[in-house]
């Protein structure tokens, strides 16, 4: 068993499984050593999508369990398109929450995923981050992640 998947056997974390985006684009893109990961939304193993806005009817409770899940999405478009084995280093991670105008707490909110990633992946998942806000997301979810991934091999 690999350090990975020994740290997602501790945390009792399975990956879900992703079907093919629904549009026109790929979930994953590689060049060279990078992997570029498409928005992945808070949506739960089982096709439920988290919602709300932030500051109106979501806590940042709510934001940090739709972050996690949208970092669990990222995590299982990593392994599907290269092994999270592989991952030598989350090096970019671009968040966006649904907040009303007044909330401005969305790096507390970003940080169920940041900690997600490095409970997961130990160093590699260290990375520089983006946390903004956004008036709305896709099909009405709470959060939306992508990244920039070095990646080995």
């Amino acid at each position: 068993m690999t350090d990975v998947q020994e740290r997602l056997t501790a945390l009792s974390i399975e990956l879900p499984v992703l079907g093919a985006p629904r549009y026109a684009y790929e979930a994953t893109a590689r060049w060279g050593d990078l992997l570029f990961v498409s928005g992945q939304i808070s949506r739960t193993a089982s096709g439920e999508i988290l919602r709300g806005c932030l500051g109106a009817d979501a806590t940042v409770a709510d934001g940090v369990t739709a972050a996690r899940t949208a970092a669990l999405n990222l995590l299982a478009r990593v392994d599907d398109a290269v092994g999270l084995d592989n991952v030598e280093r989350i090096l970019k991670l671009n968040a966006w929450a649904t907040s009303s105008p007044t909330f401005v707490d969305q790096p507390s909110v970003i940080d169920g995923a940041s900690r997600l990633l490095l409970d997961v992946l130990g160093d590699a998942g260290r990375h520089a981050r983006t946390a903004l806000p956004a008036h709305v997301l896709p099909q009405g979810a709470l959060v939306e992640l992508d990244a920039t991934i070095a990646v080995r091999g």
